[in-house]
């Protein structure tokens, strides 16, 4: 058993989903936990509520007789004494009895994450692309490194004592889930056969990145061992090139592994451990580490070529198990590779944007210190190579991780579109939600290249609840079908201000759904959480409709998050012929990441269509009167 608030014998604690068993960790004393208690649950809406809603987003996706016969089944659910209202009670129920939770949480973590078998490079990991830094001293790959580093020390600190103020939204300041940060540094995800674990160490005995060069590891200690204090600029600089020197030509790639499916890889890592107690050591070293410094050799230069690094790299100098990767390529440009299982994007943007906003307004103390090479060798601890043991079988086991990793990456597009016509400035003079404004530009852009609707997810943040994480917008409305219907019509019926007015009321939709699912209050958890409940030998009518699983299929997956300091971010498709679409509204610009399989150029010529629709859409507000129509 081990005592409340601690880490235990072996410094770490091993988290299976549910976010209750590491609840002790939270000190409600400390600034970053003193709203947690206080936090509102997340709420299970009226069955009625639910379907209601559900049925109006079939409306643009499905035929009259499809929508009858789903209203028909829909209706026999909500039949009182029915199957609907015995689902309904029995998530009650379960909402209640964790009422130090939510009914979702622990489902979420497990069924969404942990349980699942895909690879996590291209299926759940994450990127943050930063701008380039404008300080001469962070333009080498040495000296970002370094800077980076110093300023997640920092960061990290604040988070592992508890002093970082908790995040606050809107004016009205709502507080929102802190659960999420102690699963951010010091963390790692561990394969295991059928359900993952995930490791979070105690940040007191841990104090140390891995930096990863040539498939190489090397421990680097952060602190002063005299002072115990982080370690200045000059002195990480000063540690970065003695790897660099020490890194020599590459070798087998552990790393490989962690891009292999979970069960192969929980496999692989079973044989790696009985090939000799030094590989336990080492792969203990590289999960318990603050972060993942991974020191590329390679140099990209357009935008998708840094996000192709970012996302997946060469697969073989990452450790994509780890939650924190900062990958730094030989030009100095560099971003954040996240694995997604515990914590959503919003911690770990505010933890990049401490890092590129005090750096780049110079609030991070990078000054040097005079110390001379003999002096730094004197004072610092010099870093260690961790290394591995290989038997025949793990090398085969990389050569295969590494065939399987290269043909992914050739089975995947990626194309970065920056547009510059405008951004969240001028769509905020049209009256208009940024974000609402940019999934309709997304909706025409999919008309326009597949001529159809289809089922489209938004993530909105649900933190606002204690354990809250996400919930979906359903994007594909009635009404913005209607104006890309109107936005594609070549027969000059429609005008320009019947077109501008359909927008606004397409985006007024959206907004208004997005209210909903930050709420808690969407169609798709509150479904999910009843499916859950189905007891073996039970039929569910309404769960069957193939219409249902059709409105689940999303084709297009988005998510929005805008940082000046951000020069874009993304994450992969969700479905074999799905679009995943991350993107960013600037005062002055507008950028997509987009990424999907290999399907003749989709990626290249949506972007293309994006662009082509962002101006068309402005032209809608370019005169107040449509004049063209009248011609």
């Amino acid at each position: 058993m081990i005592p409340p608030g601690t880490f235990g014998p072996q410094g770490f604690r091993e988290c299976w989903g549910d976010y209750r068993a590491e609840a002790d960790l939270e000190d409600a004393a400390l600034p970053l936990y003193r709203f947690q208690r206080d936090l509102p649950r997340l709420p299970v809406p009226s069955l009625a509520e639910t379907v209601a809603l559900y049925l109006e987003t079939l409306r643009p996706l499905v035929s009259p007789v499809e929508l009858a016969r789903s209203k028909e089944l829909a209706a026999a659910f909500l039949r009182p004494g029915g199957m609907g209202e015995e689902l309904q009670r029995r998530l009650l129920a379960r909402a209640k009895e964790r009422g130090d939770s939510s009914f979702l949480a622990e489902w979420w973590n497990t069924l969404g994450y942990l349980q699942v078998r895909d690879p996590v490079v291209f299926n759940v990991s994450y990127f943050f692309h930063f701008v380039d830094s404008v300080h001469p001293a962070q333009r080498s790959n040495v000296g970002r490194a370094a800077a980076l580093l110093r300023g997640s020390v920092l960061f990290a600190r604040q988070v592992a004592d508890g002093s970082i103020e908790p995040e606050q939204l809107g004016k009205k300041k709502t507080p929102v889930c802190s659960t999420a940060y102690k699963y951010m540094f010091n963390a790692c995800r561990i394969p295991r056969r059928e359900q993952d674990s995930y490791r979070i160490y105690d940040p007191k005995m841990h104090t140390y990145a891995v930096v990863m060069r040539h498939n190489k590891f090397f421990q680097l200690e952060l602190l002063d061992p005299r002072t115990q204090e982080p370690l200045g600029f000059e002195a990480l600089c000063f540690q970065l090139a003695r790897i660099l020197d020490a890194a020599g030509a590459k070798e087998s790639a552990v790393g490989a592994l962690t891009s292999q499916d979970r069960d192969s890889w929980a496999d692989a890592r079973e044989e790696l451990l009985r090939a000799s107690p030094q590989n336990e050591k080492s792969l203990r070293a590289i999960e318990s580490s603050l972060l993942v410094l991974n020191m590329d050799d390679e140099a990209p230069v357009s935008r998708t070529e840094v996000a192709r690094g970012l996302w997946h790299g060469n697969g073989r100098n990452r450790f994509f198990d780890k939650c924190v990767q900062i990958v730094v390529f030989e030009n100095g440009k560099a971003g954040l590779l996240g694995e997604h299982s515990m914590l959503d994007g919003m911690p770990m943007a505010r933890y990049a944007d401490y890092l590129l906003s005090r750096l780049h307004h110079g609030q991070i103390d990078l000054g040097l210190r005079g110390q001379t090479t003999a002096q730094l060798e004197r004072s610092l601890i010099a870093p260690k190579q961790i290394t591995f043991r290989f038997t025949a079988q793990t090398l085969r086991n990389i050569a295969e991780a590494e065939k399987v990793f290269d043909q992914t990456v050739i089975d995947h597009e990626v194309f970065v579109q920056a547009f510059y016509g405008y951004g969240a400035r001028s769509i905020k003079g049209f009256r208009c939600s940024p974000d609402a404004f940019v999934q309709l530009a997304i909706q025409l852009a999919y008309k326009k290249l597949f001529k159809k609707n289809v089922a489209t997810y938004e993530a909105s943040q649900t933190r606002v609840f204690l354990h809250g994480r996400t919930e979906t917008t359903r994007s594909c409305s009635v009404a913005s079908a209607k104006f890309t219907d109107a936005m594609e019509d070549v027969s000059g019926a429609v005008s320009n201000e019947e077109k501008k007015k359909l927008l606004l009321a397409a985006a007024n939709a959206h907004v208004a759904y997005m209210r909903k699912a930050g709420g808690g209050r969407g169609v798709d958890r509150h479904i999910l959480g009843l499916k859950l409940l189905v007891q073996p030998g039970e039929r569910v009518p309404f769960f069957e409709d193939p219409v249902m699983a059709r409105a689940n299929r999303w084709l297009i997956s988005t998510s929005h998050l805008t940082n000046e300091l951000f020069d874009g971010w993304g994450w992969g498709e969700v479905v074999p012929e799905g679009l995943g679409i991350a993107y960013s509204v600037k005062e002055q610009s507008i950028q997509f990441n987009i990424a999907c399989r290999q399907h003749g150029s989709w990626a290249a010529r949506m972007g293309h269509l994006l662009e082509e629709s962002l101006a068309e859409m402005q032209q809608l507000f370019a005169h107040a009167k449509d004049v063209g129509a009248k011609l």
